[in-house]
């Protein structure tokens, strides 16, 4: 029997051999159960979308959507807010998708609730019953299609209930989804569903209801940097409760490509072109628009993805491995897989890392592990011994073993890192004999500091390091001054809008404050110490008037060029809201654009969205700016060792943590970020913003406009205490 797969003129694409089976979905004992296993629903929204034909989608575009969730573990896909076209379906089930599949219901404008009058009003129940059945007499022969959705926030009352019951009498073989009914405590739904509720409140609802699944329709809104968090949420899903999954909103951003406009294009350069959002065109004769908030997807309208979806290829994987006995090497490894066996679809490897290089490494035996189950395995690591500044990782990785209709053999479907339990030796260093002087020169209000191949100079009445040069090579137009601020994310931006005039007035509310606290500090004093003959010190002591809170940078510098820095906060009496960050911005010279760290990577990472392998990285400054639709703050890494930057020749800066930074890398300015709708619009500055942070607040994404957009507590910087962090510059020349 074939199946043959045509396009809306009967041009066939493709015929392929069909495959017939059954298929069963039910709900038992508060589970969704597909074919008697309990379902996880990994999924996001997708809106049809195409940067350049609008809401009319190609089937190629259409292949590469679902490619890019298969290779990133989405297993679910919900129609928001339609019925698609009948190719997706033909392709869901092809490539194997559940669809939650939705009825083109929409009426918030009257109200979500149970007072919604076009739910209630007897005219319109012909409407809504229209809507679902020809939804349904279209659709039911797909098996991808595993659960009907009566629509999306239009309230609830007898229109809907009328839909609920021709759905139960019509086909009794698929659950029905309605959140506009659940989350309003209505009962024309068989599945308990919610938008946006924190992981706490997840739990609290599924345990309110005990007889009914639990599913989040919407949840981690990925407008912009965001989808932090998301370990909160799949801790609870993968817990083995009613609550079952959730669907991101949403998949693609909804920007449509334009030229870039002639003012800010080279002269004889190429066409470039960008993806333009709400107020490009409607701002100039003043239409009311939503400006970016349709921007919101894991990927770029171009499909190109953004971090997020990393994250989330890692919290949906189907492999799951614990460590047992890292010592012995026992693991145990746990199959997220719906229905097959894990040794028909994988293929596990190791390897040991040291320092972020490869010491030894091997390949996994074979996992004979059926859907849910786990077992043990033992690892052949080998000897290792401590050694000085070392540090050694293990790392599984998991790739499919033979080609997939949406992937390469090859293709990584899973991984897990840990570090391994030995002990990081002392160092151990003789005596340098061949200690250079130091030269100290103070001419008020500059002191200059030279030695071996390197001089600096500091400016003692505005407590700043001027300038930093190493073998005639100037490093750094400016040394480090203190930074409490990010350019904001859609998040950051959506919170503090949404608390309103109260940010305003309440200063535990008013994130702003923080974003010229560390410029306009005041200097109270500067000592400068020759500790020996090849060391000196510069203690600087300040005030922070906006937030009234004490500030103190102390450097000590070496006589090869190496200088310490540490920075010490102290808070004052005033409530003051969270920072953003807690930092140093430095000003690298122009020229150095290689960039190599040891941390977290190759893709960004927050602290509430931390799930990249730490290892040594490659790239360059301009390689590490995220192009999200509006400019805002990106490229972060964490757990970084150390960072490098350095030009063509090699020659370049070292900043090492003390032990570790969070540090971020642009050729903009945060002024620059935060002045641009468009990247565009950025000026690419030939000198470096280098943040050198012990830590920035995680990106959250419960939602973008309530308060609940700011990062979860355990991700944020409170400004009531005390902070302190060291790490060192060191110069790296060709000698």
């Amino acid at each position: 029997m074939l199946l043959t797969l045509k396009d809306r003129t009967g041009k066939i694409l493709e015929v392929i051999p069909s495959r017939v089976g059954f298929r069963k979905v039910e709900i038992r004992n508060a589970r969704i159960l597909i074919n008697g296993q309990t379902a996880l629903f990994k999924g996001v929204n997708r809106h049809e979308h195409s940067p350049d034909t609008g809401h009319a989608v190609d089937r190629a575009l259409m292949v590469r959507d679902i490619e890019l969730m298969k290779q990133h573990n989405v297993n679910a896909v919900r129609t928001s807010h339609y019925p698609n076209d009948t190719q997706w379906y033909e392709l869901c089930d092809l490539y194997g998708l559940y669809v939650i599949d939705e009825a083109n219901i929409e009426s918030h404008g009257y109200g979500d609730d149970a007072k919604n009058r076009l739910a209630n009003d007897p005219a319109w129940k012909a409407a809504h019953l229209d809507r679902i059945e020809r939804m349904v007499e279209r659709d039911k022969n797909h098996p991808s299609v595993v659960i009907w959705s009566m629509g999306n926030e239009a309230g609830d009352g007898p229109n809907f209930a009328a839909g609920y019951q021709w759905l139960k009498k019509r086909d009794a073989g698929r659950p029905v989804h309605y959140c506009g009914s659940t989350h309003v405590n209505g009962s024309n739904a068989d599945i308990n569903s919610f938008m946006y509720s924190s992981p706490s409140s997840v739990v609290e609802r599924a345990a309110k209801r005990p007889t009914m699944p639990l599913i989040l329709c919407e949840y981690t809104h990925a407008m912009g940097n965001s989808n932090g968090g998301l370990k909160e949420y799949w801790d609870v899903f993968y817990s083995g409760t009613n609550a079952q999954g959730a669907f991101v909103w949403d998949w693609v951003d909804q920007g449509i490509r334009q030229p870039v406009p002639a003012a800010y294009m080279p002269a004889g350069g190429p066409t470039a072109t960008f993806m333009a959002y709400g107020g490009y065109w409607e701002d100039r004769t003043a239409i009311h628009n939503d400006n970016n908030f349709c921007q919101n997807g894991l990927i770029g309208a171009d499909r190109k993805p953004h971090p997020g979806l990393l994250a989330i290829k890692y919290v949906y994987r189907n492999i799951h491995v614990t460590s047992v006995d890292l010592a012995t090497g026992k693991l145990k490894v746990r199959s997220w897989f719906d229905t097959v066996n894990v040794k028909d679809v994988a293929e596990g490897a190791w390897e040991v890392t040291k320092n972020g290089t490869r010491v030894a490494s091997g390949a996994m035996p074979e996992l004979d592990i059926a859907p849910r189950q786990e077992r043990e395995v033992s690892l052949a690591l080998p000897a290792l011994k401590a050694e000085p500044g070392a540090e050694f990782w293990l790392n599984v990785t998991f790739a499919l073993k033979a080609d997939a209709r949406w992937a390469k053999k090859g293709h990584e479907v899973a991984w897990e890192q840990w570090k391994l339990p030995i002990e990081t030796a002392p160092a151990t260093s003789a005596p340098d004999a061949s200690k250079h002087p130091l030269h100290i020169v103070q001419s008020s209000p500059y002191v200059r500091i030279g030695g071996r191949d390197f001089a600096l100079v500091f400016d003692q009445l505005n407590g700043l390091l001027m300038s930093y040069t190493y073998q005639g090579v100037p490093l750094l137009d400016r040394g480090p001054v203190p930074d409490f601020w990010r350019a904001m994310t859609d998040n950051d931006l959506g919170a503090w809008k949404s608390v309103g005039n109260a940010a305003r007035t309440d200063p535990a509310q008013d994130i702003v404050v923080w974003r010229e606290a560390g410029a306009s500090w005041k200097v109270t004093d500067v000592q400068v110490k020759r500790l020996d003959e090849a060391t000196a010190e510069i203690v600087v002591q300040a005030t922070l008037p906006l937030i009234d809170a004490k500030y103190t940078a102390a450097y000590t510098i070496r006589e090869d060029g190496d200088v310490t820095v540490k920075a010490s906060y102290q808070p004052g009496a005033k409530v003051v809201a969270m920072m953003p960050r807690f930092g140093m911005e430095l000003v690298v010279s122009p020229g150095y654009e290689r960039m190599r760290w040891y941390g977290r990577g190759p893709a960004e990472t927050y602290v509430d969205r931390a799930f990249e392998r730490v290892g040594v990285y490659a790239s360059t400054v301009g390689a590490e700016w995220v192009e999200y639709s509006r400019p805002q703050a990106n490229g972060n890494k964490i757990d970084v060792r150390w960072v490098e930057l350095t030009n063509e020749k090699g020659v370049g800066l070292r900043a090492e943590g003390m032990p570790t930074l969070s540090v971020e890398a642009r050729h903009a300015s945060r002024r620059d970020v935060e002045q641009a709708a468009y990247a565009y619009q950025l000026p690419r500055r030939p000198e470096v913003y280098l943040n050198l942070d012990l830590k920035q607040m995680g990106v959250g994404g419960i939602d973008s406009w309530s308060r609940a957009a700011y990062p979860m507590e355990p991700y944020r910087i409170p400004a009531g205490q005390p902070y302190s962090y060291s790490f060192r510059l060191r110069p790296i020349g060709t000698r």
